[in-house]
């Protein structure tokens, strides 16, 4: 018989064992960079971010707009705000618009990542003019040169700061930048009686990139194959025809087949030839089994030929899990 010590210098092996082999066999913990630096959250300051343009269709003095830092409001204090500012005597309606970028900054590592910010906008004396802004997130890619429409949203006045996200993806060593347009614009008249402020504040603008341990979600996709992938998005497994034309907005329908067993994460783009695009890029993230309805913003420069086309090229780009595949459609074009 096994004396009792040796028992136990046998049990204390054993459990080393065990618990190296659960070491091993834990899953690695999803990695997050934050960008860009100081989150977007402006306490204490601008951090980087600045204004590139600023415009009003009346002109000074009857109308100004400027971007600047807002150390007074935000979620919490600190945010940075369009500000479209109108005389007295304005009888007639009024829009400005206002762009801001934040600070460059190069991502380590590729990945899916999540576009946050924090949006309000407060009508101030304004508020009897019923204004509203219209505002538009851009990815600019500094290494490539591309631009990527991230969110587009409409507003009307709210005094609460609300939070807003969507997905993106990076590819690692790219150099980036964030631009926000602000379209402000009153939706009443002027009597002349009114002259003010209203201002479109944002906060916390970040962009979270997932670099690691992403897990799972859905059977299979670890596994899938490029070529896999494009044979499911291909044909008619993908997107949907007609493309919809509606002013310069341009809408397709987009499915990600429940055979890729997660979620689909696309760009989308729509392309007067192969290596012309017609519009700006768009990304969506996509449920396995899901349909969505994707809005492509048409260029200035393209939009009299894209009104010319009984039908319309499509590039897709679709990345499940490791898989990535791109595939080109063309499309019936209805106009509407």
């Amino acid at each position: 018989m096994r004396s009792s010590q040796g028992r136990l210098r046998l049990l204390s092996t054993l459990c080393c064992a065990v618990a190296a082999v659960a070491l091993t066999a834990a899953p690695a913990q999803a990695a997050t960079d934050v960008y860009p630096a100081g989150k977007g959250t402006f306490s204490g300051g601008p951090q980087g971010w600045m204004t590139t343009a600023a415009s009003c269709n009346l002109g000074a003095p009857l109308c100004t707009a400027d971007g600047a830092y807002d150390a007074a409001n935000g979620n919490p204090a600190g945010s940075y705000a369009a500000n479209t500012t109108i005389a007295l005597n304005v009888v007639t309606l009024f829009k400005s618009t206002v762009t801001v970028q934040s600070p460059d900054f190069t991502v380590t590592a590729a990945g899916d990542g999540t576009l946050h910010l924090d949006r309000q906008l407060v009508g101030g004396a304004l508020v009897d003019l019923a204004p509203e802004v219209t505002y538009t997130v851009d990815l600019l890619d500094r290494t490539t040169g591309s631009e990527t429409e991230v969110m587009t949203e409409t507003l009307a006045a709210n005094p609460e700061f609300v939070g807003k996200d969507h997905a993106v993806s990076v590819q690692a060593g790219h150099t980036y930048a964030i631009a926000i347009t602000a379209v402000t614009s009153s939706t009443v008249a002027g009597a002349g009686l009114l002259g003010g402020t209203t201002s479109f504040r944002f906060d916390n603008v970040s962009l979270s990139v997932q670099t690691s341990g992403a897990g799972g979600g859905g059977g299979g996709a670890g596994s899938l194959t490029n070529q896999q992938l494009a044979q499911l998005i291909g044909g008619n497994g993908s997107l949907l025809g007609p493309a919809v034309l509606q002013g310069n907005k341009l809408a397709v329908k987009v499915r990600c087949p429940a055979k890729v067993g997660r979620t689909c994460r696309v760009a989308l783009v729509g392309l007067l030839k192969k290596g012309k695009p017609a519009t700006k890029v768009r990304k969506a993230a996509i449920r396995k089994g899901k349909t969505k309805r994707v809005v492509l913003k048409v260029k200035p420069k393209a939009l009299p030929k894209v009104k010319a086309r009984k039908k319309l090229l499509f590039k897709q780009t679709v990345r499940a899990g490791k898989a990535r595949a791109v595939v080109f459609k063309r499309l019936k074009l209805v106009k509407r």
